[in-house]
């Protein structure tokens, strides 16, 4: 296993965060979320020198996936995306932004819990609905980071007001699927810094909570 590096490219009209993830002794990595300008990300995720194996989608907003299609066939890459996910970016209005993708063949439907190999990288997949329907975590276990969406970010979570929201089941998953994660883990979230699991349970009051 080499060193886990970590790059990114904020983009779009609401700055979202679009992350590069790779192994160094792998020299493939994975694209997480690909906002919007698509030739800018080409840019950035050659100067790295790894080859992209996949694209990952927390969610299906316009503004996670206005790049998508042409990454994907630029590359010429799978994408994986929540089982729940799918109508919202088939649906220009559900994602917000009317953008349309259609799967490809060799796209690949992700479930709460999958165990994914891919770039040298073990990632579990967290469904953490709440902000939409399928939004769903990346967690790297073994590297001690956490890829967050629009569930979690630095003291605060997602908008709940969009179709599909809910303020009760995105503070249901943040309280028992990622405050209960190690201390130390590093969380990237879809917009703005990252932070850590420590300081988002002092912020979410985490002891008080029981289920």
């Amino acid at each position: 296993m080499g060193n886990l590096k970590i790059s990114g490219a904020r983009v779009g009209p609401v700055i979202t965060n679009c992350y590069f993830v790779w192994d160094d002794e792998a020299g493939k990595m994975i694209v997480i979320d690909p906002g919007a300008d698509a030739q800018f990300l080409e840019k950035c995720i050659d100067e790295t020198g790894a080859f992209p194996a996949a694209i990952l989608l927390t969610h299906g907003h316009y503004d996670h996936i206005g790049a998508l299609s042409e990454l994907r066939d630029h590359y010429n890459i799978p994408v994986y995306v929540h089982e729940l996910e799918v109508p919202m970016i088939k649906d220009g209005s559900l994602n917000l932004g009317g953008v349309r993708y259609e799967l490809k063949e060799d796209d690949v439907i992700i479930h709460d819990g999958d165990e994914l190999d891919i770039a040298g990288l073990h990632i579990r997949v967290i469904h953490t609905p709440g902000h939409t329907p399928g939004g769903v975590c990346y967690y790297l276990k073994d590297r001690g980071v956490l890829f967050s969406g629009d569930t979690m970010f630095r003291y605060s979570w997602g908008r709940t007001d969009f179709p599909g929201g809910s303020e009760d089941a995105i503070m249901h998953s943040i309280r028992t699927k990622l405050l209960p994660l190690p201390e130390d883990t590093v969380v990237y979230p879809g917009h703005e810094g990252a932070t850590v699991i420590a300081d988002e349970r002092k912020i979410h009051g985490y002891r008080d909570y029981t289920d």
